[in-house]
């Protein structure tokens, strides 16, 4: 079996989060069937929105360095729980020696062949601007919806309010500002998102849940 390693800290939430669910998600009846993992919890890294809207410092450094922490630790793959760290991937790729995956792009790819032909695309400002997940969905022909720039800003506020630890601040918003305005399928494109997004009238898709299950498929592990 391949040991994953993951790049997390951004936010710490969100990492705790990712891992519960690949522990819920893997058919295990012991110890020894759940997959192995190298976590970094990488809290050091710089905002990526901050970088990517408002000149802030390169992420890229930060990242590159948890990826040769993991590699040394035995990683044989690395993944960023984090969505909008993916703008950098490319960079981080050129200095890295073990494999650096997409998660958005496996994702996507997962998603397609299970009939989702178009969704909304909920994140960071960063990660819209970046294109991560348009020229994913592009690739296998799906269409992305792009909320407008209010909706954008309440859901800037809610991922700042998870990483703050104000859940109740952030389901408010969530409930009034930005899930009436959502339907038919909603990707949660920031691991901060599903801590407190959801729905009844429409498909919240948790990417944190279908990321979990593309780590322990890539592992060798197998699915409930």
């Amino acid at each position: 079996m391949k040991v994953a390693g993951i790049v997390g800290g951004m936010g710490s939430l969100s990492t705790v989060d990712f891992l519960q669910k690949v522990v819920e998600r893997t058919k295990a009846e012991k110890d020894q069937d759940h997959i192995r993992m190298v976590v970094d919890f990488n809290t050091a890294v710089p905002d990526r929105t901050t970088a990517l809207l408002h000149g802030g410092e390169d992420p890229t450094p930060y990242l590159v360095d948890s990826v040769k922490r993991l590699e040394m630790a035995g990683a044989d793959f690395a993944v960023f729980i984090c969505n909008t760290a993916h703008a950098f991937l490319e960079k981080v790729q050129e200095q890295s020696n073990i494999p650096v995956l997409s998660l958005p792009e496996l994702a996507v790819e997962r998603l397609r062949k299970k009939g989702i032909g178009e969704a909304w695309l909920t994140g960071t400002k960063g990660l819209i601007k970046s294109g991560v997940y348009q020229k994913a969905a592009q690739k296998v022909g799906m269409i992305l919806h792009i909320p407008n720039s209010k909706i954008q800003d309440h859901l800037m506020q809610i991922i700042y309010s998870v990483k703050a630890g104000e859940l109740s601040k952030a389901e408010k918003i969530w409930y009034e500002n930005v899930e009436p305005s959502l339907g038919g399928s909603v990707l949660l494109g920031c691991t901060e998102l599903p801590v407190v997004a959801k729905s009844q009238r429409f498909n919240v898709i948790d990417l944190n849940m279908v990321w979990a299950e593309i780590v322990i498929e890539l592992c060798g592990g197998k699915l409930k």
